[in-house]
């Protein structure tokens, strides 16, 4: 099918003004500046509900720390204690005298700490403060945490445990299971992090295609309802403007993601200043997630962004047609319904895809238009498609857009014109084919 090139003229003004009733719009205001908001605060939120919260550049108010050990096992927590700059105001001595004469001995602002053995427990730690100078509780709670820490390395180092043979053993265990080919070949499976990149992928597809989808219905069918876009055709072609509104709501709503992107970088880097947000690294790395494991790179990043354009403008140019078939606000709900439902299918089999270890199945769900989008970047980063089962899902979803944009010449205007209940799919290849005739 041929198209006359004067179908996109005026493309730009249809996305300079689109892209200004973006901004401009109350509703969509007060959307971006409460989710700033919370990207905003989901540092130091997250720092607080991982166990973090520790001032960045705090040092302990304990002055002092009197420590007996009667465990046998040399413990010697000053030696820990030299490591963290929390406790660099903070003294280390071993005790003189017993725990019972702490309150007649000891200083102003010092705790006394008992190692000892326990018939049932094992060892004990006990930390006994003055009443009069009582430490806060969160100096008590990381004491306690720093003399068990010491503890444990008595222990080990009491068994002649080496470095690298502790570090195992505080690691932890994981399970894997492996075919005999995938261990001959010495493939490392990891469910949680194949499943998990899958799902965290998938639902940046969903939030930026949703949105798309929001944002094109609702300013296609204002312009309808207010008689606008009879006033835009007198100068621009129907197919521009649906290209000029597509690309509009593209570019509002990746920078709408760059500024919450931004937010909590800024949020990250303010935070840090003030509270220890390593608890949040920690509690990843605790979980098996690591960025090396995504073999993040300028070829990786690409993959993706090209992944997301094609089912952005798949969804948009749907959602397009299925907004001009509308005559009223109230028939918006309705004409998102189609995209929105595609959006959902691909979401949930590529959640499927993350939790299925069959190779058809990665490949079927790499390779079928609209669930391509959500699949086959992921799936290529776990290794489980190639180079060329990705680049064959492109040119199919590439081939599905074309298809779309060809179908939405030949209908648009007469959509944009039509007056009445929204009409079906099967109604607008009817006025395809009157077009064509």
């Amino acid at each position: 099918m041929k198209q006359n090139k004067g179908e996109l003229q005026g493309v730009g003004k249809v996305f300079s003004f689109t892209f200004v009733q973006f901004a401009k719009n109350k509703a969509n205001m007060i959307s971006l500046i409460i989710m700033l908001v919370m990207a905003i605060f989901s540092v130091p939120v997250m720092t607080l509900f991982s166990g973090g919260g520790m001032a960045a550049g705090e040092t302990s108010k304990i002055a002092k720390v009197y420590w007996q050990d009667e465990t046998g096992f040399s413990v010697d927590p000053e030696q820990i204690a030299r490591e963290d700059s929390y406790y660099k105001d903070t003294m280390f001595e071993k005790a003189s005298f017993p725990m019972e004469e702490f309150a007649s001995q000891g200083e102003d602002n010092a705790v006394y700490v008992l190692f000892s053995k326990n018939e049932t427990a094992g060892t004990t730690v006990s930390i006994q403060c003055l009443p009069e100078n009582e430490p806060s509780d969160s100096d008590l709670s990381m004491l306690e945490t720093l003399m068990t820490q010491s503890l444990e390395q008595a222990k080990l180092s009491a068994l002649q445990v080496s470095g690298e043979q502790k570090d195992t053993l505080m690691a932890g265990v994981s399970g894997q299971v492996q075919t005999m080919e995938e261990y001959r070949e010495g493939e490392e499976v990891n469910w949680g992090l194949q499943y998990g990149l899958q799902l965290v992928y998938s639902i940046v597809v969903m939030m930026v295609s949703i949105f798309a989808v929001t944002y094109i219905v609702r300013a296609v069918v204002e312009e309808k309802a207010s008689k606008l876009v009879e006033m835009l055709m007198v100068s621009v072609q129907p197919l521009a403007l649906l290209v000029g509104k597509i690309l509009a709501a593209m570019l509002y709503i990746f920078g709408y993601f760059a500024i919450l992107l931004a937010g909590f970088c800024i949020s990250w880097v303010v935070t840090s200043r003030f509270m220890d947000v390593s608890s949040i690294t920690d509690s990843m790395a605790a979980s098996g997630f690591s960025m090396d494991l995504l073999n993040l790179s300028p070829a990786t990043v690409a993959i993706i962004v090209v992944s997301l354009l094609l089912g952005y403008l798949t969804f948009s140019i749907l959602a397009g047609l299925s907004g001009t078939g509308c005559s009223t606000m109230e028939d918006v709900q309705s004409a998102s319904t189609l995209s929105t439902m595609l959006i959902f299918a691909g979401y949930f089999v590529a959640v499927l895809a993350g939790s299925i270890g069959e190779d058809a199945f990665h490949i079927f769900a790499s390779l079928c238009p609209v669930i391509s989008v959500f699949c086959a970047p992921a799936q290529y980063i776990l290794g489980n498609i190639g180079i060329g089962i990705l680049l064959l899902s492109w040119v199919i979803d590439a081939a599905v857009i074309l298809l779309l944009t060809l179908f939405s010449a030949r209908v648009y205007r007469a959509l944009l014109m039509y007056r009445g209940s929204r009409p079906t799919f099967r109604q607008m290849f009817v006025m395809a084919k009157d077009q064509s005739s």
